[in-house]
């Protein structure tokens, strides 16, 4: 089970694990992003987890997710199951 609270806290504290994330995005459990500004979730979005600013959510209408950076940049975005997958492998490594 993932401990997404503690992802996130620990992306949001450690530079280098952003770099590790987009790594374990570029394969094939996410789908293609260019950092894009968004408006946070103020709409359709349910926040599954937040830790330090960066959070992961869920659309209502189209059920994929995104995560957003502390400044609701979304910095990655696909399936629950990718981003799931996604974050799994990132702490993974930060228990190493």
């Amino acid at each position: 089970m993932v401990n997404l609270v503690g992802v996130l806290a620990a992306i949001s504290t450690t530079p280098t694990l952003v770099r590790q994330l987009n790594a374990v995005l570029d394969s094939e459990i996410s789908l293609p992003n260019f950092p894009t500004q968004t408006m946070g979730g103020q709409l359709v979005w349910d926040t599954l987890a937040e830790s330090n600013g960066w959070r992961l959510q869920q659309n209502e209408l189209t059920k994929h997710c995104r995560i957003l950076d502390p400044e609701n940049v979304r910095r990655a975005w696909g399936t629950k199951k990718g981003m799931m997958k996604a974050l799994e492998s990132l702490q993974n490594s930060i228990s190493r």
